[in-house]
């Protein structure tokens, strides 16, 4: 017999402490919980669907987009499971259905085997009633039994309610909280009780019951039904709203259909048939019932599970990737024992365009590269978070987030960074690798009031470290996909990247979110756009197979723990000096970001203002010049050494013709003028190079008096090295370079070049002997394809 099906979603599920969707549509492994129990439903023999929605409705239905079968009803208002359940069963009756109608709540995943039987039974009963050991469901309805039958249920307030009428009112809140009341629910049952004194018994069906035979009953209601379809619909609309809550209960159905001795008992004994969630860390301890043992996965990785993702991510070096993903798994397994486990990757990046902006509010042109981070990890049950690398040279760390943040609330994020605790915990673990881990869950912890759980991690990587490409902001992304994926924070990618990016402030850097962005939002062959103040993303161009990107790292590290980490700081704070002022000077264009500097027409008006600007101050002397933003400056002061001054005015016109060049880019991409890109890369580096043009009076001037193009200038940041500088000039004067710039936060790292493909293998047999033969350092220039972004894998 095949049965219809009636799912209620319409509630807020308040208890989650996350508004931004409907409680049903948290995802469980991967998969919406709504669509779980479809899917389920479906197997265990439900062929039509209504769902019930009304709060948050958009996102069920979001969530069910493309799952056949389904209908929606909208539920204006709440007034109760009675009225959701009719509600639905009123539009099966329109859609002419007869027959059984499982009735469920959209928070509770139940197996097929559960469902198929309800399904047989109702051939012999009108109603079957699924319920569970006390035990298993404490916050359940109670059951009331007599000589073994089935008479009715009492809600568990309405129990709770009815044990007040044997206490005095002062002993009221006590006993609530003894019996384990909400404190939600609680509130409504003491106001009830104060309205009127409660009775001490009810009658259900000749039966009277008293208040502990309630509360101790030998079942729970598990919110599960099977009815007649008519036969519902007749019962559900005689009921009453008398109870403590002034709602219409579907569970009150039961006691008349206990009355016609039509209702039969449906025990579910196994816990793992029914799995019901009301908080987000109640959905994280669901999940694993879905998740793989770490065995498990492994074995299905040998068995070829995985190949067609392995070779989408990584083309002809799949076969490599998964001994790769083996052998983490096998660590794992061997450092924390056989768990429940996920895999996240995060990949590198490259940006074509748009470098040391994103936090200006600037462009930025990306992809994703087929080197990336793994990481294996499992959920625990404590806030403990254990970190191990397949790598010998990164030691296993281990850290507790309670620990970490301490007793002391703070208000802003940046105020516990600048706290003298976190600051001399940091000073101690200066370096050290599991920083970037605890960058991103310290930070998520920070976001939200529930307790996350801690979790187990090993990881991979394979991409070169201080190099530009972002090995320690992959670590961050990779930490918190596992850890927004393991506590359930089903973080939009906005909030994700600035969690990210505001995270990875831990170790000391001030930048902004630009490679966390490309690495959540990458996709395969394609540069991606990417806006910044507010985030978005914007368009994309797929990657001519007539070009390549070729990387060639320069074995120049440039560590963020070290002394690049004050010059890349002090680079951000010429910035923020130089906009100050003008801000300061120009009022009457309402600058908000450096980005809208770039939009300034005609182009003569942005040098005539960039005069204003001192082309280096000391601290001292911007104190002077902006004695408005004391505040402000002293903050900035803080994140790195003095640099006695500050090349405020290059940094500035760097800045500024680098927002008009990120602007352009993707309209050189798609109407595939790649030589133009490659020219405009080589002005950008030439605005890093160590001995960079200074941004002089008389300069700004000619540039004034010629209304020069502001994308076609180069300021001057000065963030290469000599060998960077060298490396670059090699490049661009060899055949098949469109172009070459400095890839990531300077001081070191690798070069990107835009070549044409037919010649990359060329081109790389020309570094090798004229730059790393040179120097004596090992091969290192590949050609780097566009990949998938971060991911989670089940």
């Amino acid at each position: 017999m095949k049965a219809t099906g009636v799912i209620l979603c319409a509630g807020k599920g308040t208890r989650m402490n996350d508004d931004t969707k409907n409680k049903v549509c948290f995802e469980c492994a991967g998969t919406p919980v709504i669509k779980r129990i479809i899917e389920n439903m479906k197997r265990g023999g439900v062929e039509r669907f209504v769902v019930v929605v009304g709060h948050k409705a958009e996102s069920v239905m979001e969530s069910l987009s493309g799952v056949e079968g389904v209908m929606y009803t909208y539920q204006k208002e709440q007034k109760g499971t009675g009225h959701a359940a009719m509600c639905g069963l009123m539009a099966l009756r329109s859609m002419g259905a007869t027959g059984p109608v499982i009735i469920s709540m959209g928070d509770k995943i139940i197996s097929e085997r559960v469902i198929s039987d309800m399904v047989k039974r109702s051939e012999s009963s009108s109603a079957v009633w699924c319920v569970q050991p006390l035990e298993r469901n404490r916050s359940g309805g109670r059951v009331a039994l007599a000589n073994g039958k089935p008479c009715g249920i009492v809600e568990f307030a309405d129990a709770a309610l009815m044990k007040l009428g044997e206490v005095e009112t002062d002993e009221y809140e006590a006993t609530l909280k003894r019996i384990g009341l909400s404190q939600q629910k609680s509130a409504k049952v003491i106001q009830a009780a104060l309205n009127k004194k409660p009775s001490k018994t009810i009658c259900l069906n000749g039966h009277e019951f008293c208040a502990d035979e309630l509360l101790n009953s030998k079942y729970a209601n598990a919110g599960l039904y099977c009815f007649d379809l008519d036969e519902a619909v007749n019962v559900i609309k005689g009921l009453g709203s008398n109870n403590a809550q002034g709602e219409v209960y579907i569970t009150d159905a039961m006691e008349v259909f206990a009355k016609n001795n039509s209702l039969e008992l449906c025990v579910i004994e196994d816990k793992t048939d029914m799995l019901t969630y009301s908080t987000k860390p109640e959905l994280s301890k669901m999940n694993l019932h879905f998740m793989r043992s770490a065995a498990e996965l492994k074995a299905g990785i040998e068995r070829g599970e995985l190949d067609d993702t392995l070779s989408s991510l990584y083309g002809e070096g799949s076969i490599a990737q998964r001994k790769r993903y083996i052998e983490l798994i096998s660590k794992h397994i061997e450092q924390y024992g056989d768990q429940k486990v996920i895999i996240t990757r995060s990949p590198g990046r490259v940006n074509l365009m748009g470098r040391h902006i994103d936090h200006r509010g600037g462009k930025i042109n990306v992809m994703a590269t087929d080197k990336d981070t793994l990481m294996i990890a499992s959920l625990r049950d404590d806030d403990t978070v254990r970190v191990a690398n397949v790598d010998a040279n990164y030691p296993t760390r281990t850290f507790n987030i309670g620990d970490e943040l301490g007793d002391v609330q703070f208000e802003k994020w940046l105020d516990y960074l600048e706290s003298d605790r976190t600051v001399a915990r940091l000073r101690e673990n200066a370096g050290d690798w599991s920083n970037y881990v605890k960058s991103a869950v310290l930070r998520a912890q920070f976001e939200t009031p529930l307790k996350l759980f801690g979790m187990d991690v090993t990881v991979s990587g394979t991409i070169p470290v201080a190099a530009g490409l972002s090995s320690s902001s992959s670590i961050v992304v990779a930490t918190m996909e596992a850890f927004n994926t393991l506590n359930c924070l089903e973080l939009d990618d906005k909030k994700f990247i600035d969690l990210c990016g505001e995270g990875e402030w831990f170790v000391g850097s001030r930048g902004g979110a630009g490679d966390h962005a490309a690495m959540k939002c990458g996709s395969k062959n394609k540069i991606v756009q990417l806006a910044f103040k507010p985030f978005s993303v914007g368009t994309s161009a797929s990657f001519s197979d007539k070009y390549a990107v070729v990387v060639a790292n320069s074995g120049i590290k440039a560590k963020k723990s070290e002394g690049s980490k004050d010059k890349f700081n002090a680079k951000v704070a010429a910035y923020e000096f130089s906009f100050m002022m003008l801000k300061k000077k120009f009022p009457e264009y309402g600058f908000v970001e450096l980005r809208d500097v770039a939009k300034v027409r005609p182009y003569s008006k942005i040098y005539e203002m960039a005069k204003n600007i001192p082309e280096t101050a000391t601290r001292d002397e911007i104190c002077e010049l902006l004695p408005g933003y004391k505040n402000r400056i002293a903050e900035i002061f803080k994140t790195h050494a003095d640099p006695l001054k500050y090349e405020l005015r290059g940094v500035m016109m760097f800045g500024i013709s680098e927002c008009a060049r990120a602007e352009k880019c993707m309209e050189l991409l798609h109407e595939g003028r790649y030589d133009e890109l490659g020219k405009m890369m080589k002005i950008s580096h030439n605005g890093d190079r160590v001995k960079e043009d200074d941004v002089t009076d008389e300069r700004l001037t000619i540039l004034e008096e010629s209304n020069a193009d502001i994308s076609e200038q180069c300021g001057a940041y000065g963030c290469s090295t000599e060998q960077i500088d060298y490396l670059c000039d090699l490049l661009n004067s060899t055949k098949g370079v469109l172009g070459s710039e400095l890839v990531g936060a300077g001081l070191g790292g690798c070069v990107v070049a835009l070549v044409e493909k037919a010649h990359a293998a060329q081109i790389i047999e020309v570094i090798n002997e004229k730059y790393y033969d040179k120097y004596g350092i090992e091969h290192l220039a590949n050609v780097f394809f566009a990949s998938d972004g971060s991911s989670v894998i089940y």
